[in-house]
């Protein structure tokens, strides 16, 4: 029985080492699947379309517009003692009116709009750099919590043997009742364990179905990963600093800002518009004269604004607290950055320190288990001494999973920080977005209805 046991605990102390399926899922196919089918990132996208729309809008300024229209008219008409008078009258006309000049109201509110629109592109990259990481971070947790569960199904086998072993030597008296109750009450304790550990599970794989989009299989700690984790603190606060997705989107936001008060303040100029016109009209009555009247006008039309109520510099300092609001912003941002970079580097550093610590904690108490069974059998210990060196393995086996699943998850969230994590910064086998694609496309756009998925 003793030989068997022994091969049992070298069975849980390798357990989470022998987990490895070559057919496993892979980390970088996880994120591939969001990526293709998360509906935030895709809604996200559509509202960097809208924002495109935007800029569409504002060049439109620059456009004239074109119209036509016509009219008939029937009449009859009666008078005292004559006899009725009846007649018609058709016309059409077009007119095409164009803006000369509004204070640079157009050409300003097509840069806020063009800033506007890059700023919401930067913020698309950030959202699915959270997609991703949401997407790495599910799949970790269901590594983690997979490998807990296989270990504490190996605990709960391990104090099942070592309840029905101490039962068996207390039929023939060899240990007390008091050993037999600190048998069952280890074993419950770790059937009790073990359903908390499954629950766990059910809950990580779930978000992992809600953020990816299909059931896990097979999966592993994703080794290769941390090859693409920085090596010094100073080159990646200096990386982020300059690709950081959130601070890009903020400076962008400002730029727009600033153009929003010049626009706003360009109502206060003078505007001239421009309008041509040509119309035919046709009248019709009872002398059977039909004249016809063609009529082409060309109008040059200037208006200086003097007073609208006030409305008009309302507009100009809400834009102006706006403007304050996008500095603080970017203040903050730029906080942000630092803090992100450093949190998680350290948080890394520390995982990273902390799995090598207990994976030799790890060999010292299987090696201390071992030693303690021996002397148990030879009456220098109790049952409950070798529970305890028990526990001590089992917490220090699940001790380095979490500390290695922390470790990815810090990697993945500085990765993050230095806007390393997106689809195509990670070179996943996907169809890439092309957000600036359409965002150059729709400028151009001045008839089409369709728009970029």
């Amino acid at each position: 029985m003793k030989k068997m046991q022994k091969i049992t605990i070298l069975a849980f102390i390798l357990s989470f080492g022998m987990a490895v399926n070559a057919n496993a899922d892979s980390i970088f196919e996880a994120m591939s699947e969001a990526y293709n089918t998360n509906p935030t990132l895709h809604g996200e996208r559509a509202t960097s379309g809208a924002y495109n729309e935007e800029a569409a809008l504002a060049r439109s300024g620059f456009r004239p517009t074109i119209g036509i229209g016509g009219s008939y008219t029937d009449s009859h008409t009666r008078k005292t003692g004559s006899n009725t008078v009846d007649g018609y009258s058709k016309g059409y006309k077009g007119m095409v009116q164009q803006s000369v000049f509004n204070g640079f109201q157009t050409y300003n509110s097509v840069k806020a709009a063009d800033s506007s629109a890059k700023a919401e592109i930067e913020n698309l990259y950030n959202v699915e750099q959270s997609v991703l990481l949401d997407a790495s971070t599910a799949y970790l947790d269901v590594v983690r919590d997979e490998a807990i569960v296989k270990l504490q199904k190996n605990n709960e086998q391990l104090l099942k043997k070592q309840l029905d072993e101490t039962l068996a030597r207390f039929s023939v008296g060899e240990v007390t009742r008091t050993d037999v109750a600190q048998s069952k009450a280890s074993y419950a304790q770790a059937q009790s364990d073990l359903i908390s550990a499954e629950g766990n599970l059910a809950i990580s794989r779930d978000d992992y179905l809600r953020i990816v989009g299909k059931e896990p299989k097979d999966v592993v700690f994703p080794e290769n990963l941390s090859g693409m984790f920085p090596s010094e603190f100073d080159a990646a606060m200096r990386y982020a600093r300059d690709n950081n997705y959130a601070l890009l989107a903020a400076q962008k936001a400002l730029k727009a800002a600033k153009y929003n008060v010049k626009s706003n303040e360009g109502a206060l100029l003078p505007e001239v518009n421009f309008t041509a016109s040509s119309g035919k009209n046709t009248v019709s009555s009872h002398t059977g004269i039909n004249p016809s009247t063609r009529s082409n006008e060309y109008t040059v039309e200037m208006t200086m604004p003097l007073y609208a109520g006030g409305a008009t510099r309302a507009k100009i300092r809400k834009s102006k607290y706006q403007r304050w609001a996008a500095q603080e912003q970017l203040q903050s941002a730029e906080r942000a950055v630092v803090s992100g970079v450093t949190a998680s580097w350290e948080m890394m550093q520390t995982s990273k320190s902390n799995i090598s610590s207990i994976q030799e904690q790890i060999k010292a108490s299987a090696i201390a288990l071992e030693g303690t069974q021996k002397e148990e059998a030879l009456g220098n210990r109790t049952v409950l001494d070798v529970l305890n060196a028990y526990q001590t393995l089992l917490t220090s086996q699940v001790n380095e999973v979490k500390a290695r699943h922390d470790y990815y998850v810090s990697g993945l969230m500085l990765m993050q920080s230095m806007g390393k994590l997106t689809a195509k910064k990670l070179g996943l086998n996907v169809k890439h977005y092309d957000a600036e694609g359409n965002y150059q496309n729709t400028k151009g756009k001045w008839l089409s209805l369709s728009i970029d998925k």
